[in-house]
């Protein structure tokens, strides 16, 4: 028992001298990998090094034998033993033996009820294969995670966040993180009492979405998209402790290491830091061995090491040696040699990568492990699929990811990954008839026909269909059985035939004849005026604008120069869909430079080296979101909820504009949202290069009918 003790104590103090070394130097430092390495070793040597005894040898002169005081010795001795035999008492030894095994037995029966979970949504959904993982739409579920090779995503989320919430969790999955939180959880069952032993699984829990992050956004077509969709899983929680989970300490740190910042490769030196720990703890253990030689000036020390195993550590250890990681080697010369020489042919092509148009450092900084194939366009060939950019020849590059996702796309056209999972806690009903397809399903089948959504409680559920409801169910309208109701739906865009058009295109062409009708007017030159003027309006079913009105202007004059010339453009042409007559509402922004420059903002960046931060970050602006949006009555009448999303524009003053609908619900909500938007605080502004820029921003705002009527951002 003693030896146990010894062994669980020493263990502890190689964790923590570990755990207090990364949280006071290496915690925020961008070598994630490293870090990687670091914790796990520091799990290892934990585990491996309290075996190791060290000892260091010293020779003292042999003394002489005293008969009598041996003899006096044994004596005492012995009555010594009767002494403690006599007044023996009660161990308590035994009693912190019982706690110790108590808590590693709560622990294992965590464990089991997670495990049991995961084994019944699994043994009971549909799965799908993604690549390397496996895909499975689970509703109990509220948090995405990944477990093993499994990635679990509530049926509820959108395909486009669930691409994204794939690309993160697929860096889990490759990278095999499971490994290291299977090391931590018998960590903890070992050290369960240790506090540290509970901090350092979450710098390692911590650090593995640090490393999914840096991967997904290398990855992602749209980081804002990415950001995004982090964002929307913000309330949701972890579920298994041997899992990954996409939300997993979501806060401004987390965002803050997602920046490209360029670190000096000394600093990964930090790590040596640890090495006073190793010396503090030898020395602290480490016990002298006297060994007695003839003669007094014969005394001198050396060091040694003895390993004592004790048996239960050493099947432990055993079979933590049984798992190894299978390599598999790839030749990647042939793949060099057809860059090389590509290239050295067709020096000025065209270079298409996975469909999207490239430059050539893109291509030299593709792993050429992961192409999957490379062809070479020329002459006719070329200019036939890529018009007069093809004319110096096409170098096609498809990587493995690209022919993954490609699949993942072919795939989906033929069995939606969102139809696969059903929810199990709620009923769906369209128009009053049950049914057991999924959400996504029913969206993509009524199309034009998609009407009103809403969720019944199972109380709600219960009184209005009786035993089917009673966990509640999501009630849908379709549009047509909503105006025989008498409600107002709204009319859903799904193309761009459902949109009004200027001049034959898009609003962005409206833009441009602005600036042709807008004078910079006199009494704001001679005061010096300047800045950004965003404005909303509305064009109305039979092409004419309505309601124009101001968001943001540096002075009234500027507005009023914008609105005057919003009021003078001419109709546009309604929707080529004769059912799309829902007003349309559109935001500009025209940019007032003194002395006389009037012109559309600088086209704003996707992804920058600093993003944009609002202040107190991405929660705070989600909060004052939710507490500044306020529910349109009409849309209480009609009962209308959903989800929109706003892309929006951070300048390089900071200032929020350029609000667009990406996906509406209705024009009243709509509008609301772009409201709000528009009166956002002023951001910190994201920077390239050091330089002030525009930058895209992307914000889900969900409007739903509850007690009380509520304004979410989470959806």
């Amino acid at each position: 028992m003693e030896a146990s003790a010894s062994y669980l104590m020493k263990s502890a103090i190689w964790l923590t001298g570990f755990a207090i070394v990364y949280f006071l130097f290496l915690r925020n430092e961008r070598y994630f990998m490293l870090k990687r390495i670091y914790l796990l070793a520091g799990i290892l040597i934990s585990f491996i090094f309290p075996l190791i005894s060290f000892h260091y040898q010293v020779e003292m002169p042999a003394p002489g034998i005293n008969q009598a005081a041996l003899a006096a010795s044994t004596v005492n001795t012995v009555a010594m033993q009767q002494q403690a035999a006599a007044g023996k008492s009660f161990d308590y030894r035994f009693v912190l033996l019982f706690l110790y095994l108590s808590g590693i037995l709560l622990l294992l029966f965590r464990a089991v009820r997670h495990f049991s979970t995961i084994y019944k949504a699994v043994s009971k959904s549909n799965v799908s294969n993604t690549g390397p993982v496996k895909l499975i739409r689970a509703p109990q579920f509220p948090a995405s995670f990944s477990f093993f090779n499994y990635v679990f995503i509530n049926p509820s989320v959108s395909e486009n966040e669930a691409e994204e919430i794939m690309n993160h969790e697929i860096v889990h999955v490759r990278q095999r993180h499971w490994l290291d939180l299977l090391l931590v959880e018998i960590l903890q069952l070992i050290q369960w009492g240790n506090p540290f032993a509970w901090i350092y699984t979450g710098f390692i829990r911590l650090n593995h979405e640090y490393l999914a992050d840096q991967m997904a956004l290398q990855r992602t077509a749209n980081p804002a998209n990415y950001r995004a969709a982090l964002l929307n899983q913000l309330f949701d929680s972890p579920v298994i402790s041997l899992s990954n989970s996409f939300n997993y300490s979501l806060n401004k740190k987390r965002f803050d290491m997602m920046k490209k910042i360029i670190t000096s490769p000394y600093r990964k030196f930090k790590v040596l830091l640890v090495l006073p720990v190793f010396a503090t703890v030898f020395y602290a253990f480490a016990t002298p061995e006297y060994h007695y030689g003839p003669t007094a000036n014969s005394t001198k020390e050396t060091a040694i090491a003895t390993i004592d195993i004790p048996s239960p550590i050493q099947a432990l250890q055993k079979e933590k040696n049984t798992i190894s990681e299978k390599r598999i080697p790839q030749d990647t010369s042939r793949s060099l040699v057809k860059i090389k020489k590509a290239l050295a042919e067709t020096p000025n092509s065209l270079i298409i990568i996975d469909g999207v148009q490239s430059d050539t450092k893109t291509l030299n900084g593709i792993n050429p492990n992961d192409i999957a194939s490379i062809s070479v366009l020329k002459d006719e060939s070329a200019t036939a699929l890529y018009g007069e950019k093809g004319k110096n020849g096409v170098i096609l590059v498809t990587t493995k990811n690209g022919v993954a996702l490609k699949e993942k796309k072919d795939q989906e056209a033929i069995n939606p990954p969102a139809a696969q999972q059903e929810r199990t806690k709620e009923a769906v009903f369209v128009d009053g008839v049950s049914t057991d397809k999924p959400i996504p399903q029913i969206y993509k089948e009524l199309g034009h026909n998609w009407g009103t959504v809403n969720q019944l409680s199972p109380r709600a559920g219960l009184e209005k269909y009786g035993e089917q409801g009673k966990n509640g169910v999501i009630d849908i309208i379709t549009r047509k059985k909503a105006i025989e109701m008498g409600l107002k739906p709204p009319y859903l865009r799904i193309s761009p035939e459902d949109y009004p058009t200027f001049h034959g295109q898009g609003h962005a062409v409206f833009n441009d004849w602005l600036l042709g009708q807008i004078k910079y007017p006199e009494d704001a030159v001679l005061r010096g005026i300047s800045g950004i003027v965003t404005a909303t309006y509305i064009v109305n079913s039979d092409g004419t604008l309505s309601n124009p009105a101001i968001i943001v202007t540096p002075d009234k004059s500027l507005g009023d120069a914008v609105v005057k010339a919003i009021v003078a453009s001419p109709k546009w042409e309604p929707p080529k869909n004769p059912e799309s007559i829902d007003p349309f509402n559109a935001t500009v922004s025209i940019k007032f430079e003194l002395p006389d420059k009037i012109f559309l903002p600088e086209e704003p960046f996707v992804v920058v080296e600093e993003m944009p931060m609002f202040p107190g970050g991405d929660a705070t602006l989600l909060k004052f979101i939710a507490e500044n949006s306020h529910y349109p009555q009409s849309a209480k009448t009609n009962m209308i909820t959903g989800r929109v999303i706003i892309r929006f524009v951070v300048n390089s003053e900071g200032q929020a504009e350029q609000a667009t609908v990406l996906r509406g619900v209705d024009p009243s909500l709509d509008a609301e949202a772009v409201r709000v938007v528009n009166s956002l605080p002023a951001f910190s502004p994201g920077k390239q290069g050091g330089r002030p820029v525009p930058v895209y921003y992307m914000v889900p705002i969900t409007f739903t009918l509850t007690k009380p009527d509520s304004v979410k951002t989470n959806p």
